[in-house]
């Protein structure tokens, strides 16, 4: 992985492991998995990773992800990040 883009998904990962209590969570986190996925998609090691993403953001843009649900899930993301970075 490219060492941009490598900074790039580190800081989104921080924001998925640790979101913020805002009741905009959701808008928040879609803009940052749309990023991820941007990202990622370049590198085919990351598919599965990009496909959980893919359907995190289809979930969140059909609100079909229960706010108390929103934060666990976006924390599971961001391990799913971190397992990528850490290699």
């Amino acid at each position: 992985m490219k060492n941009e883009d490598l900074k790039k998904i580190t800081e989104i990962k921080q924001y998925l492991l640790d979101p913020p209590v805002s009741f905009k969570l959701g808008v928040y986190a879609m803009a940052y998995l749309q990023n991820a996925i941007d990202l990622l998609t370049a590198y085919p090691e990351a598919a599965s990773t990009v496909e959980n993403l893919q359907q995190a953001l289809q979930q969140l843009q059909l609100n079909n992800i229960a706010t108390g649900n929103l934060r666990s899930t976006l924390q599971e993301l961001g391990k799913q990040l971190s397992s990528l970075t850490n290699r």
